[in-house]
C-alpha cells in the first residue's frame, strides 16, 4: 500500500506545483489592454529663429560688457627702467673643454647641486659650457668640485 501511495503521491505533487507556477506567472504578467488604446502626446517641433550671420555674431559679442569670454592670446607686459644706466661689473664664465659622456653627466650633476643656471653651445668643432655669473667664489668652488671628476675647468673673465 505504501508503494502504491508513494508511486502516485510524488507525480501528483509535481503536477500541482507546475499548475501553481503557471497560474502564478499568468497572474504576475497580466497586461491591461487599455494602456495601448491611448495615443501618446508628442509635442510638436517649434520653428527655430534663423541663424545670425557672422558679422551680427561678432557685433553682438563685441557689444557685450561681460568678462566671460577671453580670446586665446598670450599677453606679455615688459617694463624697462631706463633711468639708471646698467652697472659695469665683471662677469665670469666657466669653461670645461672637451668631455666624455661620463664627465658631462658628472658636470651636469655638480651644476644642479650648486643650483647654477647653465647652457651648452654646440659649434662645429666642440661643445661649450656657458655659465655667466658674478659670483667668483661660487665658480671657484665648482672648479674644485669638478677636479674630483678629472674635469679641468677654468674661469674666464668677460667684460660687459
Amino acid at each position: 500500500m505504501h508503494k502504491l501511495l508513494a508511486s502516485w503521491l510524488f507525480p501528483a505533487m509535481f503536477v500541482g506545483v507546475v499548475i501553481f507556477l503557471v497560474l502564478f506567472f499568468i497572474q504576475v504578467n497580466k497586461t491591461d489592454a487599455s494602456v495601448y488604446d491611448e495615443k501618446a502626446q508628442i509635442p510638436q517641433a517649434k520653428q527655430l529663429p534663423p541663424l545670425p550671420s557672422k558679422e551680427q555674431w561678432l557685433n553682438h559679442l563685441s557689444e557685450q560688457e561681460k568678462d566671460g569670454y577671453f580670446y586665446p592670446v598670450t599677453e606679455i607686459f615688459v617694463a624697462v627702467d631706463l633711468k639708471e644706466p646698467p652697472k659695469n661689473s665683471k662677469i665670469y664664465r666657466l669653461q670645461a673643454g672637451e668631455l666624455d659622456p661620463y664627465q658631462l653627466y658628472c658636470l651636469e650633476e655638480v651644476l644642479k647641486g650648486y643650483k647654477v643656471h647653465y647652457q651648452f653651445e654646440q659649434t662645429d668643432k666642440e661643445l661649450k659650457l656657458i655659465i655667466h655669473s658674478e659670483n667668483l667664489s661660487q665658480l671657484k668652488k665648482i672648479v674644485e668640485t669638478l677636479k674630483n671628476y678629472a674635469i679641468n675647468a677654468k674661469i674666464v673673465t668677460v667684460q660687459r
